[in-house]
Formats: C-alpha cells, sequence, structure tokens
C-alpha cells in the first residue's frame, strides 16, 4: 500500500511539472495570435464604374496552429455600397504577406483655373506590388453580420489559424481584450507629388495629376489593449450584439479579431465612435454559424483562464500528500503490534436493485411521419405534445415525455432541423417535462429563442411553459405550440 501510494504520488507530480511549461507559455499567446492576422487588399469598381481601394484586415480560422486557408473579415472590407444602396463586390482581393507599395493616381482636368475630376473620362489608378501578395475569393458575405469569408487555394504558410471562442459573452465585463490588425494610421505616406501637369490633354483641357505612394508595413501587427466595456445591440435590420470595448482601433482594424489573455478570439472589430472613444466588435458567435453553414472545420474552446486549472492542480498534489501522511500514520501502529486483522463481517444481504434500460429517443427528420412520435418505452404518456405552427415542422407533433432538444446536428438532438435551415444553431434550445410542469430553456442559441410576445430567452435560464403556450427560433417562420392530447 505504502508503495503504491507514492508511485501516485510521484507520477501526479511529475505530469504537473510536466504541464507547467504550457501554463507559462500561455503569457505569449497574444503575441502568438499575431501569426494568424494579416492585411487584406481589395480593390472594388463601383456601379458608377469608378474604381475603390480598401484596406482592411482578415484573421486565419481551421486547426489551431496549422497554416490556414480561410480568413474571416468584416463586409465592407470587400465590398463598398453605390449611390442607390447596392452593394458591389470586389474583384480582386488579396492577403498582404509583407511590405508593399500602394500606389494611388488621380487625374482631373483644368476649367479656368480650377481643378475638377472627372471619373468617366480619367478614373483614378491603383497599383500594387501583387508579387507579395496572395489571391483569395470571397466564398461568404453577410451584409446583415458585416462578415466575409475568403479562401485561398493553398494553405498560407506563416499564417495560421486562431480558435475561437464558443461564446462572446464567456468573456467578462472588465476583462482585458486586444486589438490586433493593421490600422492605416500606422502606414507611412512616403511621398505626395501633389498636383503636376501631366503634359495631357483631354480635348483642350489640360491635365493634371496626383500620385500618393502609401509603404505598407504588414509585418508588423499593431496590438492595443484594453478591457470588455459591456455586450449590446445594434439595432438595424435585425438585432447584431457587439463587444464594446476600450482597446484602440482606427481605419484599416476592420476585420481584425478582438482576444483575450489567451488568444482566443470572442469577437470581430468593425467600426468606432471617435467622438466618443468607443470601439465595437461583433460577436464571433456569427462567424461561427457562418462557418458552420459554410462546412468549414475550425477550434473552438469555452477560454477559461488558465489559473484556475493551475491552481485545482496544486490542489489535487496537496489532498494527496495529505492522504499518504494519514494512511502511513494509521498503519504504522499496527505493523509494530503485529495485530491480527479482524475478519470482514458479513454483509447484510441487500435487496435487488431493477435495472431499468435507459429510453432511447430517436433522431426526427423532417421526413419523418407527420403522426405524433409515441412515448418510449417504459416512461408513461405525459399527454403533451410540441406541435409546428409554422416552417420546417408546421402541423408535426412529438410526444414530450422528458426532454426534447431541437437544433441542426442530428446527433445531439431529437427534432433535427436540415442544414440549410437559417437562424437554426447547433444545438438551439430543448424542453424538459419535471414533475408535471414544461421548461422551455435556450442553449445558447446565436439567433435566440423567442416566447409569443416577442420576448428572447436569457441563456441557459429555463422558463416555464403551459399548454397553449408558442415559442419561436429565431423568427415567427419556425414556430411550436405547446398543446394537450388531442388538442388542436
Amino acid at each position: 500500500m505504502k508503495k503504491r501510494m507514492i508511485c501516485l504520488l510521484a507520477a501526479l507530480c511529475l505530469v504537473l511539472f510536466q504541464t507547467m511549461p504550457a501554463f507559462a507559455a500561455n503569457s505569449n499567446a497574444v503575441s502568438e495570435a499575431a501569426n494568424g492576422v494579416v492585411q487584406v487588399y481589395a480593390e472594388t469598381i463601383r456601379a458608377n464604374g469608378k474604381t475603390d481601394m480598401v484596406v482592411g484586415t482578415a484573421f486565419g480560422v481551421g486547426v489551431v496552429g496549422e497554416p490556414a486557408s480561410y480568413f474571416v473579415t468584416n463586409r465592407h472590407v470587400v465590398t463598398v455600397q453605390n449611390d442607390d444602396g447596392s452593394l458591389s463586390q470586389a474583384q480582386q482581393v488579396y492577403l498582404m504577406l509583407g511590405q508593399n507599395t500602394l500606389t494611388i493616381t488621380q487625374r482631373a482636368a483644368l476649367i479656368e483655373g480650377d481643378l475638377y475630376l472627372d471619373e468617366e473620362n480619367l478614373p483614378s489608378l491603383y497599383t500594387a506590388n501583387t508579387n507579395r501578395m496572395v489571391p483569395c475569393d470571397v466564398v461568404y458575405i453577410s451584409e446583415e453580420y458585416d462578415i466575409a469569408i475568403l479562401k485561398t487555394d493553398e494553405p498560407v504558410e506563416g499564417r495560421v489559424a486562431l480558435e475561437l471562442a464558443g461564446k462572446a459573452e464567456q468573456a467578462a465585463s472588465g476583462q482585458s481584450v486586444y486589438a490586433l490588425g493593421y490600422p492605416t494610421a500606422s502606414e507611412e505616406i512616403t511621398s505626395s507629388t501633389g498636383w503636376e501637369f501631366s503634359g495631357n490633354y483631354l480635348g483642350e483641357l489640360p491635365i493634371y495629376t496626383f500620385t500618393q505612394t502609401y509603404n505598407s508595413q504588414v509585418s508588423d501587427v499593431t496590438v492595443t489593449s484594453g478591457s470588455v466595456s459591456r455586450f449590446t445591440t445594434i439595432m438595424g435590420e435585425g438585432d447584431v450584439r457587439v463587444i464594446q470595448h476600450d482597446a484602440a482601433i482606427h481605419p484599416g482594424n476592420s476585420g481584425g479579431p478582438l482576444v483575450n489573455e489567451n488568444g482566443v478570439v470572442l469577437g470581430i472589430n468593425t467600426y468606432n465612435s471617435t467622438a466618443e472613444s468607443l470601439n465595437y466588435a461583433i460577436y464571433v458567435d456569427y462567424a461561427r454559424e457562418a462557418l458552420d453553414d459554410l462546412g468549414i472545420a475550425y477550434n473552438v474552446t469555452a477560454g477559461w483562464p488558465v489559473w484556475p486549472f493551475l491552481a485545482a492542480g496544486g490542489l489535487v498534489v496537496v489532498v494527496l500528500v495529505v492522504v499518504v501522511v494519514i494512511l502511513l500514520l494509521r498503519r504504522r501502529p499496527a505493523q509494530e503490534e503485529q495485530a491480527p486483522a479482524p475478519a470482514p463481517a458479513d454483509p447484510e444481504p441487500q435487496p435487488p436493485i431493477p435495472q431499468t434500460p435507459a429510453p432511447q429517443s430517436p433522431v426526427l427528420q423532417p421526413t419523418a411521419p407527420a403522426a405524433p412520435t409515441p412515448a418510449p418505452a417504459g416512461i408513461p404518456d405525459s399527454g403533451l405534445r410540441l406541435q409546428g405552427v409554422s416552417g420546417t415542422f408546421a402541423n408535426r407533433r412529438f410526444a414530450l415525455n422528458g426532454t426534447l432538444r431541437i437544433g441542426r446536428d442530428p446527433q445531439l438532438n431529437q427534432i433535427a432541423y436540415p442544414a440549410h435551415v437559417k437562424g437554426v444553431s447547433r444545438v438551439h434550445c430543448e424542453l424538459t417535462l419535471v414533475n408535471g410542469q414544461v421548461y422551455l430553456k435556450d442553449l445558447g442559441s446565436t439567433y435566440g429563442t423567442f416566447l409569443a410576445g416577442g420576448q428572447r430567452l436569457a441563456a441557459s435560464q429555463p422558463v416555464p411553459l403551459k399548454p397553449g403556450d408558442s415559442f419561436s427560433l429565431a423568427s415567427p417562420q419556425e414556430t411550436f405550440v405547446l398543446i394537450q392530447k388531442g388538442g388542436v
């Protein structure tokens, strides 16, 4: 017994000491996250023929630490808005991986001593050193959530995938955060020729040119630190959840990641209010939903800080030491006296415990029969039914005799939505019957679970339902009602 305890203690100490370097390396997590950040260069032609150049930021997603071929950025980095409100998508999008020179040349006609831009006849010219750029395609755009996903033909060496938070709100108000990106404020204008006569004419009008040359030092990702101010909602076409923080961002930071002290992405920096010194990052939850829709694999974490695990490991070692000491002290007198061990008493007979197999709830697909699902064997029928009112499961009934979980993953839900249905999360919500009372609980869905009056449920907070109460997933298009057996 003594040798076993000593060996166990030694093994646990060895494991703890071996993991210490990994914990200590966590202090460099933010710097390591910079290896997954790239500058984005996009050229877009507006509806009126004018060419726009936009420079922003993106970050890699996929297997953490491996070269990335998918990158997340803002929609407004790869699109421009036309005068009529429509969007034009960029014709050329590049990831900038080294020092690049970008030149903007504007031309204007001299009319009665004043310079007039004529974009139709004198369009602006944009030139860049594409030798140090990686072309990519825009494979996803969300106008509502201002998110775009880019894809390169091959994984980009030197630019790795970052880990995504399971929920943006796992961060707490006041928690330290870091904004990574390439703000244009860090790009030096190295030359500006001013307006000069080009020696050319448009008809009889002399043409003047104005050239600006930018040197982009993309090898240096800027990192600004701050803290979470609050979690709030932008009111627009839909309720868009954002993180308000005070880590400084500027034009060019758009699309860059907002990470915690562990380098885990919490949000996507999108815009700031210079007048109020407020900065906002779109929830990373929206990006995860887009990646799920596209079937793109990525790493996700709960993002808990490291110190609790360190404390827990130390506590385990201390407890084991105390246990070993107590056992040794109790065992020593018995060995010295050589007292025979008492014979064990006959155990009292125990009544047999009936083994009832746990019921297996069938996975319900939209193509299943319209008849209500029967109660699992061994469980009495509660008489309660969940009926689809609108959407995918309209006029379908499901027996509620325990727990019904609703979402897109057929392995995790009893009511499984097809993958093409928008707004329904992988695991969206669940209903549970406890002592005759039904409770509805949102499971951290991105687009929310709503009661009939439009109230959005707080995540993981059960709300009681009674027959006749209805609720919706993401929108009124996917609505269910709780009824009694035989009800309408």
